[in-house]
């Protein structure tokens, strides 16, 4: 045995070493084993327990989501019944849009699914419901609201008739009635380039609190504005007491100071520096009403601001149409080359007798024409040509002078390089609305061989302008368009 044998048997493990050694392991072991086994109790001991809350809550959540759509379809169907009440006792109680507005949301209430909680379609009925009832309490003049949670200084605020109840704090129901009597006056201007004269004509307005400007609808290339302003009326006060007559008075006094009729030009006809003022009902208040406010409007603007002023629709003793008046004014004729409209009138002698003012007219400022109407939609179509003489023809064509779509006036006018636009006043848009105006010049201009674009309405909705002035909480201009 050499040196290297003998050392390698001296190192040679004792037995008991090895089993030591064995035990360690075993033990190293046992702790990963545990570890693990731990682990996997813990995990299926969570598991359990999450799933049992899981269910639990999802159960509690479930029932709460369902517990509120209920109460909220409940809510909408007792409106609908009780105004389905209304119109069999009185049956024209409520307008034919109110009626066929209150059917249809009928019929989404028994469209939605109650007893088929998988059913995808039902958030969609819900909130298309939603949105057709708010559309309904806006035409009635009231608000109605259906609310999960109530701001109780809503109604303390604002005097409304307020209903609650709770179930455990799961859900709450508020009721807010608030019977309103609204008025409307559209007032167009003739300038739209010159901003600081259009804030100076805002500015004017802002200081009546109870008037709001719901919409301004300013045309560079008609060089004109359109304002859209929107008062609540009281019955106690005095007959010629009118905030929203005042208001508009202040625009046009404001506006005659800051635009200049003789160096205004566009390619939309005018009669004035403020060309066109009109007034409609829009809840809970009569034509008549409205008319009463045209008239005062036209005798304070005819006698304290010497301009000519001449009446039209229910404020006028004979109920004579705006284009009558226009007409006779030569509104509708162009005063220079290019389908334009500049300076002011020729003559100072006017051809019709105005019925406030002087009958002598100021260059400078021109005439205004003031009137009182049920609810008038503006919408223009867009056609791309250059022949002005064939677009005449197709809004001739649409027009219920020219035989087309009742109710329906129409004119041509240039609106840019390649563009002349169908201009159409649509005197009872809940029969001829702007769906059925742009299928028919579409028509027109097809067979013509020319291309019409995607029209256009110049203000808002008369249930949108409703609702964006019960929404409004001051009396700055809210909402700004050049193409709705």
């Amino acid at each position: 045995m050499d040196l290297f044998d003998s050392c390698l048997e001296n190192e040679q493990i004792e037995p008991s070493k090895l089993e030591i050694l064995d035990n360690n392991e075993d033990i190293f072991g046992s702790s990963v084993n545990l570890e693990e086994s731990h682990i996997k109790e813990g995990y299926e001991d969570g598991y359990k327990d999450g799933l049992k809350l899981g269910k639990q809550e999802g159960y509690e959540v479930g029932l709460k989501h369902g517990f509120q759509n209920g109460e909220e379809l409940g809510f909408y169907r007792g409106l609908v019944d009780v105004w389905t009440s209304v119109i069999r006792v009185e049956p024209g109680f409520f307008s034919a849009r109110v009626q066929k507005s209150i059917h249809q949301i009928q019929e989404l209430l028994d469209k939605y699914p109650l007893m088929d909680h998988e059913d995808e379609s039902k958030d969609d009925i819900l909130n298309e419901l939603r949105l057709k009832f708010k559309a309904t309490c806006a035409s009635l003049g009231v608000k109605l609201e259906y609310k999960g949670y109530p701001k109780m200084s809503d109604a303390h605020d604002y005097g409304m008739l307020e209903m609650t109840y709770d179930d455990k704090d799961i859900m709450y129901v508020e009721l807010v009635m608030l019977k309103i009597m609204l008025a409307c006056c559209k007032l167009y201007i003739s300038e739209s380039r010159n901003t600081a004269a259009l804030d100076s004509i805002e500015r004017a307005a802002k200081i009546f609190h109870d008037t709001k400007i719901i919409n301004k609808f300013k045309d560079e290339t008609y060089n004109r504005v359109g304002y859209t302003l929107v008062s609540k009326l009281s019955p106690k006060l005095s007959s010629d007491v009118f905030p929203l007559k005042d208001a508009a008075f202040a625009m046009v006094s404001s506006a005659l100071k800051a635009v200049d009729y003789n160096m205004h030009s566009g390619s939309h006809p005018r009669l004035g520096v403020v060309d066109h003022i009109c007034f409609h009902p829009l809840a809970s208040i009569s034509l008549e009403q409205t008319a009463n406010i045209a008239r005062f409007l036209a005798t304070d603007i005819g006698t304290k601001l010497e301009v000519p002023s001449f009446l039209y629709g229910a404020a006028h003793e004979k109920g004579r149409t705006l284009d009558s008046v226009r007409r006779e004014l030569g509104y509708f004729k162009p005063n220079t080359q290019g389908n334009i409209w500049a300076g002011g009138p020729d003559s100072e002698t006017l051809p019709l007798h105005p019925d406030e003012g002087p009958s002598q007219v100021d260059p400078s400022k021109g005439v205004v024409v003031i009137g009182s109407t049920r609810w008038v939609d503006n919408y223009n179509v867009p056609i791309f040509s250059t022949d002005l003489s064939a677009v005449r023809k197709i809004s001739k064509l649409v027009s219920e002078r020219g035989g087309g779509l009742p109710s329906v006036q129409a004119m041509a006018l240039t609106h840019g390089e390649g563009v002349i636009e169908v201009a159409c006043n649509l005197l009872e848009p809940s029969k001829v609305g702007g769906d059925q105006v742009q299928a028919e010049v579409e028509r027109l201009a097809r067979e013509a061989g020319m291309v019409a674009g995607k029209g256009y309405f110049t203000d808002f909705s008369q249930e949108q302008i409703i609702n964006a002035f019960l929404e409004s909480g001051d009396t700055s201009v809210d909402h700004y368009s050049t193409n709705l």
